[in-house]
C-alpha cells in the first residue's frame, strides 16, 4: 500500500491500532444506548405531533462537509504551490477492533499536543473517513518540514537540480557495479540458485565504481525519455525520497521521475526500492 504525496499520520495510525487490540466492548456498550436515544428521539417527536393532531413542516439546512479525501485508496501527499502538505493516509483495520470516535479523537490529541510543543499550528486535522475496515485520514501541513516532522519520514522538496539527480543515479550506479562485483566471485552454479543470469553482469562494473561517469535519465507519463541537463531548473521544483508515496500537484503538473517512479493518471507513485525523484512544475 503507497503513502501519497497529494504518497503520513502513519505512525500514529500505527501507534493507534496497536493500542487498540484491547477490548472495546465496555466502550461500544456506552455508546449503545446514546446512539439508539438518538435513532429513537426523532420517531418519538414524531408520533407526539401526531398525537396533538398538528401538521408541522419541519426544514433543516444540510452542511455539506469538505471532502479532503476524494477516490484517494493509497497513502498519499498533496503539494500546492505554497508547499503546504495534505496528506491522505489510508490504513486497513480489517484485524483491529476499532471505534471510529475514538480513533479520531486520538489523532486529534496527537496533533494538538504537536502544535503546543512547537508552538504554533503546523498541523491541523481536516476530515476522518471509515470505508469497510480501511480508515481513511486527510490532515495538513504548513509545510514538508512539519510533514516529515510530525510522521518521522523522509521527503525532501527543493528546487529542481540535474547535479543532485546525478549524484542519486551516481549513487545507485556504484551501488549496483558493488553488487555485480560480488556476484561475480560466485560460481555460475552458485549464482543460478541465487536466481541470477551471469549474462546480465555488468562487465564494466569496475569502472563504474572508479569513474562513477553518470548521467540521470527522466521519464514522462507518455513513457519519453529526457536526460537530467535537458530539464529547466528556472521554475521546476523536485521531490527526492526513498518512501514509498503516491504524490499528486494539487496547483501545478507531474513532469517525470527517474526509475523508481512512474507517473499514471496524475499520479507519481514511488517503489520504496531506492531513491526515487519526481519532478514536478507548482505553478509558481
Amino acid at each position: 500500500m503507497y503513502n501519497t504525496f497529494c504518497f503520513g499520520t502513519h505512525d500514529f495510525l500505527r501507534t493507534q491500532k496497536k493500542l487498540m487490540k484491547r477490548d472495546m466492548a465496555g466502550t461500544m456498550k456506552r455508546r449503545y444506548g446514546k446512539r439508539l436515544l438518538s435513532l429513537l428521539l426523532p420517531m418519538l417527536l414524531g408520533l407526539a405531533l401526531i398525537g396533538c393532531g398538528k401538521e408541522e413542516e419541519v426544514t433543516s439546512e444540510v452542511i455539506v462537509e469538505q471532502d479532503y479525501i476524494g477516490p484517494v485508496a493509497t497513502n498519499t501527499i498533496r503539494v500546492d504551490r505554497n508547499g503546504k502538505i495534505t496528506e491522505i493516509a489510508v490504513e486497513d483495520y480489517s484485524e483491529i477492533q476499532y471505534d471510529l470516535k475514538e480513533l479520531e479523537r486520538f489523532i486529534r490529541e496527537e496533533i494538538r499536543a504537536y502544535n503546543r510543543k512547537k508552538g504554533v499550528d503546523k498541523v491541523a486535522f481536516l476530515q476522518i473517513r471509515e470505508e469497510g475496515t480501511v480508515i481513511k485520514t486527510a490532515i495538513s501541513y504548513t509545510d514538508l518540514e512539519a510533514f516529515n516532522d510530525f510522521n518521522r519520514m523522509n521527503v525532501k522538496l527543493s528546487v529542481y537540480s540535474a547535479e543532485t539527480a546525478d549524484r542519486v543515479a551516481e549513487e545507485e550506479a556504484k551501488q549496483h557495479a558493488v553488487e555485480d562485483e560480488e556476484k561475480k566471485e560466485l560460481s555460475e552454479t552458485e549464482l543460478a540458485e541465487a536466481g541470477y543470469d551471469p549474462s546480465t553482469l555488468d562487465e564494466d562494473a569496475q569502472t563504474v565504481i572508479e569513474e562513477k561517469a553518470v548521467k540521470a535519465t527522466f521519464t514522462d507519463a507518455n513513457g519519453n525519455t529526457v536526460s537530467s541537463d535537458a530539464i529547466s531548473a528556472n521554475e521546476n521544483m523536485m521531490i527526492v525520497t526513498d518512501e514509498k508515496l503516491a504524490v499528486e500537484a494539487a496547483d501545478g503538473k507531474l513532469l517525470y521521475t527517474n526509475n523508481h517512479a512512474a507517473i499514471s493518471d496524475g499520479v507519481a507513485r514511488t517503489d520504496g526500492e531506492g531513491t526515487a525523484i519526481v519532478v514536478l512544475f507548482l505553478g509558481i
